[in-house]
């Protein structure tokens, strides 16, 4: 029987084979192709993970529009104190996500209570602020943007109690065009009380006036609280809350007869400057966004004003992870500009857990013992690393709107020897569901379009860049 053997240039090809698999394999590079620009991966500078000290911004984040920046960037300029710890940070960031999962599970256990729709719970980290001014003339404030709220309020003369950092209060007196109570037909309310996260309050009185967002963009009669008694430390510089949430009294809707209840934000990185935009300014970048449809959520969440979308799978390196919609269906998905981390159902935070360590398993992990209070469980050790290659995550939306995060999306730490994923999970219990929630971090440089008449979300990967 005559035997056939390989030719030289198979025994070569094998040979080759081996040898791109034992050297992947020793360079702990996964076998199915982390390579830079290909298959999901990017190479990413470890510096540009780490907080900045220096504002970077040599003009805003967009050529019109009112700038954004973080309350404790360096690009904010209002002196703010020391930033809070990460622990802090994340502790607050529970109370809010703890609050705004409770509304939902009082509605959907049948056991609604009667929450009025102006007190609400928030934390006062991961804040974006805007300078929005009220009265004739105008009075300048710094205004924390939220889409979880519909109340705008600043400080007033003669507070009771007032903001410990802020030394700037509207004078109602020296404006010209100010009235006290409600100028909203349909509206009785005159009083507000907001309740935020660690007891810090803010009471007050409704009153009117013009509102300024831009010198083309000015308002008659519109309606604000005015904090009298004021507790808490919301953080130096702050002056109180722009409410963009979809409630009668939020600064989209009292603005809607001139900008249809259309807003865009980018919210930049601490050293970057943002923008947000209404009206036709915001629907101007609209051919170049992705769009997801609004959805209806628990009946006290949608009348607070949070946005709902349907969140579909989860891509980890150009794999997809194959979660079942209906893991993120109930209670729901939404769009929060306050949560700093990502909220995910256990299911799904276990599969990207899981693929991104897979993604990852050329570093080490982080020896650090987890501090009190951290909900950030993977992380790793990047310490004398000029790179290290990352994996794309992509959110896949109903509609085919891929959200793709990238670089401080995904990674959390003050620290390379600790840079974390930055998602959480949400508790394992099965009795009380809890809401997926799209925090702000995964935001970051993202530009988010809101076109509420049009019953849309869009998005935009590119930056905070016109």
């Amino acid at each position: 029987m005559a035997i056939l053997c390989p030719s030289t240039a198979i025994y070569h090809l094998l040979f080759s084979s081996l040898l791109l698999f034992f050297s992947c394999y020793v360079s702990g590079i996964p076998v199915y192709g982390a390579e830079e620009g290909k298959d999901g991966f990017h190479s990413t500078p470890v510096s540009s993970l780490l907080p900045k000290n220096k504002c970077s911004a040599s003009a805003r984040g967009g050529s019109q529009g009112l700038p954004i920046t973080q309350k404790y960037g360096p690009c904010s300029g209002s002196g703010h104190s020391q930033p809070p710890s990460p622990q802090e940070i994340f502790g607050r960031d529970e109370s809010r996500v703890s609050f705004i999962n409770s509304k939902c599970n009082q509605y959907t256990s049948g056991n609604l209570k009667n929450h009025a729709h102006n007190n609400n719970l928030f934390d006062e980290d991961g804040n974006f602020l805007v300078d929005v001014a009220f009265g004739t003339p105008p009075q300048n404030f710094m205004l924390i943007l939220d889409t979880g709220s519909s109340i705008t309020w600043t400080q007033c003369k003669a507070c009771v109690n007032c903001l410990q950092d802020s030394h700037r209060y509207f004078n109602w007196s020296a404006s010209s065009t100010y009235s006290s109570g409600s100028c909203i037909p349909g509206t009785v309310e005159n009083n507000y009380n907001m309740t935020y996260g660690d007891d810090s309050t803010s009471v007050g009185n409704y009153g009117c006036d013009t509102m300024t967002l831009e010198p083309s963009d000015v308002f008659q009669k519109f309606q604000f609280g005015c904090g009298r008694n004021n507790k808490g430390d919301f953080g130096s510089g702050v002056d109180g809350m722009l409410g963009l949430g979809q409630g009668q009294l939020s600064t989209v809707s009292q603005t809607a007869s001139k900008f249809n209840k259309v807003f865009s934000y980018c919210l930049p990185e601490e050293d970057s400057i943002g923008s947000l935009l209404f009206g036709e300014k915001a629907t101007s970048q609209s051919s170049s966004l992705k769009f997801t449809s609004l959805v209806n959520g628990p009946g006290t969440l949608q009348e607070s004003g949070y946005y709902f979308v349907n969140l579909s799978d989860i891509s980890v390196g150009n794999e997809r992870l194959n979660i079942p919609s209906s893991v993120f269906a109930s209670p729901g998905t939404i769009i929060d500009s306050r949560t700093v981390i990502t909220r995910l159902p256990q299911r799904a935070y276990s599969a990207l857990k899981a693929a991104f360590k897979k993604a990852m398993a050329k570093y080490p992990l982080s020896n650090g013992r987890r501090k009190k209070g951290d909900i950030l469980d993977t992380c790793y050790n990047l310490s004398g690393r000029k790179d290290v290659l990352l994996p794309e995550i992509v959110l896949h939306f109903g509609g085919g709107a891929d959200v793709r995060l990238n670089g401080t999306n995904i990674v959390w730490g003050s620290d390379e020897s600790r840079l974390c994923l930055a998602f959480a999970g949400n508790s394992k219990s099965t009795m009380n569901p809890e809401l997926t929630i799209i925090g702000n971090r995964q935001q970051l440089s993202l530009t988010v379009l809101y076109d509420i008449q049009g019953g849309r979300i869009g998005f935009r990967s590119n930056g905070c860049s016109p």
